[in-house]
């Protein structure tokens, strides 16, 4: 098949036309689009119709939903780059395993990425009468010189007469953030017209850039509506389905969303011009006849006494509504819309083909086959080729408001463009019957990198605060998603800290590297577990007295805040203003002492209150000192003489032997070992805020879960508080771990998070739905209820919600998840299959 390529030359994002008009190109970083987020799909299409207005003087226009290789064999050897050298082997084979496993089930791994071309118009600029005759003479001589074949060559500053203009243009669009492209970024886009659904690397085609290589591809129609493309990189099949008839109303017909809704790649071309109105061939001409046209079939149906079709009755109130706009001078916009399904072979193409039409019919919108038009329709929708008769059968007409309708500029997505691999989007409303098969119903791939908000030029990033939540009920799979972001983390050059109350990562990783079938599978990821420093502090051990005493390792600020927190919740409910008055007074003495160069530590508070001649202030110390001596507490009570935790190693499990933590639904009074627990959690958090601020220039992360007992208490929130003000400005990042979203919000606080994954919490609906600042409604608390063991909603540092199922490697969940497997559930799982 022949073609003739429209552009001839290209200079930054602009190209040069054979017609000699220019084109300026850019990428427009997506608009969020959730199946649930109602208002924000609303707020877009106000914004994209109030855009493609100001486009009017340009009179042409194209936007292209691109699925563009994801890059993701490249994104993973790029990641392993970045890997800390221990663990560098593990790591490496992790990510290669990975994306083995993804290029074998989805051939191509995708992403989408919208495009907008805009035909760069002077008419609104000024000229001198002497310019304006060199530019008559200029366009008269060239069309003379084509008219006996020839072609006139573009002069290499082109270009520069244009900068102006599309600068003004950008102003004019910059609503949609446009981003122009780059010599490369052009390059490939073009380039990709000819490659679809064809495996390369960006390398590889930018190794071969030339205007010559862009159509370096030969390409054989058929009259089944097939292309075949034959690159030097693979072959593959193309069919292009123009979008026909619709029910007649543009009303929530979201065409940009429903295409990124398939698990295959679809792009989509929008080619629109605002026509001319006022010839005889115009618009308004069309317009009349048809007008008349519909009101002699109304005639025709009522002299006959038959029933006249929705079709036609709803296309006159059409031409009604779009006669008024013409007479209020409402732009007008003419277009065509353009789907392209392409294949690694004839029947997956025509497998493909057949779903996306049955789809697209249930949304009540026609896709036609066009079977003979095949080649014809892939010249016309080449970049830089404008509306031609081969695409007007399929010309649609409306406003900018209902071309808004079809959601251009929208995308699911979830995570970063780089970053481990934590899950992909769930873009289904219902529940599915297994994560397993949510997983697998998905294309879109969510990267998760930990440290990105504390980074500076991150397009679309809307928050720079690197606090992280997760929240679910027990079993949910918060755990699951909390060890794995750890465990990639251990594996990266960020220094990471898991406090770990429960005891349970210990006690299961430690049992699988006994599992000698699993160790010897896994004898990168076994060393790997080794390395990390489990450190479980045990009060009958006397190297332990005292490690936690905040007075020893605290500044004294610190110090004085968190000592007195602890002794006044010990006492809660009991002691009056004499006794904290007397304890305020204490711990303010020790800490000067401390200032002064003594060695000194909380038991010498709690001497100062037993030496007290007030038999009140006395009692309260003989009370601290019983509660303290001989339980748990003593790792948080000392006379200044000990050595403290090392947080010199790279990756730290932190964990308390006999520890009593309340039940978080729990109403009773805490007892007394619950009671010790939480103060002594009180001082645990401290020291997740001194890792977090020992070394700036170095990346941090703490991990810590059952967050919801040290908030128990103002003086726990106030601990919190703190250490949520660590964070940007010195590197580190705290993530908070717990089963309600309620246990991580504080009113007085107004730092909120970052990050949030929001696990289903039973009952919690509309508290997560009010976290996460979506509306409350029905369907919405629905949509959380729908969530599958394993999904959650993330809410990323760009702003977008989306429900995400995460996905973790085989080995890595074997590590993370006891085996719990019996001759019951084996059972059950026969008999639910038959």
């Amino acid at each position: 098949m022949k073609l003739s390529y429209p552009i001839e030359k290209t200079k930054g994002n602009l190209a040069l036309t054979k017609e000699r008009e220019v084109i300026a190109y850019y990428t427009v970083p997506y608009f969020s689009s959730s199946v649930v987020n109602i208002k924000k799909k609303e707020e877009t299409k106000g914004l994209i119709e109030s855009t493609l207005k100001k486009l009017l003087p340009n009179k042409f226009f194209e936007i292209s939903l691109i699925p563009r290789d994801y890059l993701l064999a490249e994104k993973m050897s790029d990641l392993a780059k970045t890997l800390d050298s221990n663990y560098q082997e593990s790591g490496e084979i992790y990510l290669n395993e990975y994306t083995e496993r993804i290029t074998k089930e989805m051939e191509i791994p995708y992403h989408y990425v919208w495009l907008i071309g805009i035909h760069l118009s002077k008419d609104g600029e000024v000229f001198t009468f002497k310019e304006l005759i060199q530019e008559m003479v200029t366009k008269q001589t060239r069309l003379l010189i084509e008219f006996f074949n020839y072609r006139v060559r573009a002069e290499d500053n082109w270009a520069d007469s244009w900068l102006m203009t599309e600068i003004e243009l950008r102003q004019k669009i910059s609503a949609l953030k446009p981003a122009p492209l780059s010599d490369e970024q052009l390059y490939y886009y073009q380039r990709l017209q000819f490659l679809p659904y064809i495996p390369h690397t960006f390398k590889e085609v930018m190794d071969s850039r030339s205007v010559e290589n862009i159509t370096d591809t030969m390409i054989y129609a058929n009259n089944l509506g097939e292309l075949e493309f034959v690159s030097p990189y693979g072959t593959s099949y193309l069919s292009i389905l123009p979008i026909g008839r619709t029910e007649g109303v543009l009303t929530n017909n979201h065409i940009g969303e429903i295409v990124q809704t398939f698990n295959y790649p679809i792009g989509l071309k929008f080619k629109g011009q605002f026509p001319d109105m006022k010839s005889s061939f115009g618009l308004k001409s069309k317009m009349t006849q048809g007008m008349t046209r519909a009101k002699t079939i109304g005639r025709e149906t009522a002299k006959t006494g038959n029933v006249q079709h929705d079709r036609i009755r709803i296309g006159h109130l059409g031409l009604n509504d779009m006669a008024q706009k013409v007479q209020a001078k409402v732009p007008i916009i003419e277009y065509g819309g353009f789907l392209f399904v392409a294949g690694s072979s004839r029947t997956q193409l025509r497998r493909r083909v057949k779903t996306a039409i049955n789809a697209f019919s249930t949304h009540a919108i026609a896709l036609e086959r066009a079977r003979m038009d095949q080649a014809y329709l892939f010249q016309a929708l080449l970049y830089g080729a404008k509306l031609e008769k081969t695409t007007h059968y399929w010309y649609h007409v409306t406003d900018s408001g209902g071309f808004a309708q079809h959601l251009p500029f929208t995308t699911t997505k979830s995570g970063s463009d780089s970053g481990f691999p934590i899950g992909r989007v769930d873009t289904n409303y219902y529940k599915w019957e297994n994560l397993d098969t949510a997983i697998h119903a998905s294309r879109n791939i969510v990267l998760y990198n930990p440290m990105l908000a504390n980074k500076e030029d991150i397009q679309g990033k809307v928050t720079k605060n690197l606090l992280e939540t997760i929240t679910g009920m027990t079993g949910s799979g918060k755990t699951i998603l909390a060890q794995q972001k750890f465990l990639q983390a251990v594996h990266s050059k960020i220094k990471t800290l898991y406090i770990d109350p429960k005891r349970s990562i210990r006690k299961q990783w430690e049992s699988k590297l006994k599992d000698k079938k699993w160790a010897s599978q896994n004898p990168e990821l076994v060393e790997v577990v080794k390395s990390i420093n489990f450190v479980t502090l045990d009060y009958k051990k006397t190297s332990n007295i005292g490690v936690l005493d905040p007075i020893v390792f605290l500044s004294p600020e610190d110090a004085t805040t968190v000592a007195k927190t602890m002794l006044k919740f010990l006492g809660e409910g009991t002691w009056k203003k004499e006794e904290t008055t007397a304890i305020s007074k204490a711990v303010k003495d020790v800490v000067k002492q401390k200032v002064e160069g003594k060695t000194v530590g909380l038991m010498n508070v709690i001497d100062i209150l037993r030496s007290s001649d007030k038999p009140v202030i006395k009692e309260a110390g003989e009370y601290l000192f019983e509660i303290v001596e001989g339980s748990l507490l003593q790792l948080a009570f000392s006379r200044g003489d000990v050595e403290g935790i090392s947080f010199e190693e790279h990756g730290t499990v932190l964990e308390i032997a006999d520890l009593e933590l309340p039940d978080s639904d729990s109403e009773d009074e805490m007892a007394d070992d619950e009671r010790l627990s939480v103060a002594l959690m009180m001082a645990l958090g401290t020291f997740c805020k001194r890792f977090g601020s020992m070394n700036d220039k170095e990346e941090t992360i703490e991990f810590m879960d059952e967050v919801w007992v040290i908030m128990t208490s103002k003086e726990g929130k106030k601990i919190i508080k703190s250490m949520k003000r660590v964070g940007r400005s010195q590197n580190n990042k705290l993530v908070l771990i717990s089963q309600s979203v309620n246990d991580v919000k504080d009113s007085d606080d107004t730092t909120g998070a970052g990050e949030r994954f929001c696990f289903y919490e039973d009952g919690e609906e509309e508290e997560i739905l009010k976290t996460l600042k979506l509306e409350v409604s029905e369907r919405n608390i629905q949509w959380i209820r729908n969530m599958n063991q394993g999904q959650c909603v993330y809410l990323d540092v760009f702003g977008n919600i989306n429900r995400i199922s995460i996905e973790v490697p085989k080995a890595w969940l074997e590590l993370f998840s006891p085996e719990q497997d019996s001759e019951q559930s084996r059972l059950e799982q026969m008999y639910k299959k038959r």
